[in-house]
């Protein structure tokens, strides 16, 4: 299967969120950021997960609120290319 197959039955993870300690259902940011693209999440690159995950314990541990149109200010969301997608840091 590529990665940009959908199917009514069935979702493919990839195995990233859960070595970084994810659990299903994702956090509200990570869900929200997927919902909000229409992306697969078989479709985020290694880089899109680690950043996710990092702003994910920087909530938790600190207490931020922090949405997506602050993630939006810090970084880019671009296609690598064959329906996979990841973060471009943007210049500051």
């Amino acid at each position: 299967m590529k990665s940009d197959v959908v199917s009514p039955i069935w979702v493919c993870f990839p195995a990233l969120p859960f070595l970084l300690s994810y659990s299903y259902p994702f956090p509200d940011l990570t869900q929200s950021f997927f919902t909000l693209t229409d992306i697969g999440y078989i479709q985020a690159m290694s880089m899109l997960w680690g950043v996710l995950y990092t702003i994910k314990e920087i909530i938790r541990t600190e207490g931020l609120d922090f949405n997506l149109s602050e993630l939006s200010h810090l970084y880019s969301f671009v296609t690598h290319g064959s329906y996979h997608f990841l973060f471009k840091a943007k210049p500051h």
